[in-house]
């Protein structure tokens, strides 16, 4: 199986790049920031994927980043998703934002993806939360100042070592930092405690 192809830029399309191998000139279908990378006349690097189909010649697709081309290939996994469906996706947000908005749940802002409606919205946050391994209240937290993350992480681990779980208690400390960011952390395993706790 074809991994991925370097070469030369010899011209980016809106959609698609063509990247001369040695005496071969191969077409492949990009992301927006994929091609936003690659430098016409200049050598690059990418990670590919072929997609077969009856009716229509194979057609190759390449990626910049390692976590793109895992997306794309997480999101094929899915029934009624296919290659084309699946770049579309990837096209109108990026890795780190759609891993957000599965992690968070975001049904709305998902549904308002290429191709994506809510029944497809509510699969992809069921079936690719699990297999991408993105625990609620990760990505939150990813996007806190430090400061914040570092009180959010003290909370966490003493939770945690009370007994308590890591993943609730993650998704309860994301949500209280999101509500009041100055909060100290004996304050927040208080509030976390009562909130768990109900």
């Amino acid at each position: 199986m074809l991994e991925g192809v370097e070469g030369k830029v010899l011209e980016k399309r809106e959609t698609e790049v063509v990247v001369q191998v040695g005496g071969f000139y191969l077409r492949l279908n990009c992301t927006p920031g994929t091609l936003n990378r690659l430098v016409k006349g200049e050598t690059a690097l990418l990670l590919t994927r072929m997609a077969y189909s009856q009716d229509r010649p194979p057609e190759l697709y390449g990626f910049a980043e390692r976590e793109e081309l895992d997306l794309f290939d997480t999101l094929l996994k899915m029934s009624k998703i296919g290659p084309k469906s699946a770049m579309k996706i990837l096209s109108a947000t990026t890795p780190s934002r759609l891993r957000s908005l599965i992690a968070t749940r975001n049904i709305d802002e998902l549904s308002r993806l290429p191709g994506v409606g809510k029944k497809t919205a509510e699969r992809i946050v069921v079936e690719l939360a699990s297999v991408l391994n993105i625990a609620e209240g990760e990505e939150e937290m990813r996007s806190l100042p430090t400061t914040q993350r570092s009180t959010g992480e003290d909370a966490i681990i003493a939770l945690a070592s009370l007994g308590f779980d890591e993943q609730q208690a993650r998704r309860t400390v994301a949500g209280l930092l999101k509500k009041n960011p100055s909060i100290d952390t004996q304050e927040l395993i208080k509030t976390a405690l009562k909130e768990i706790r109900g």
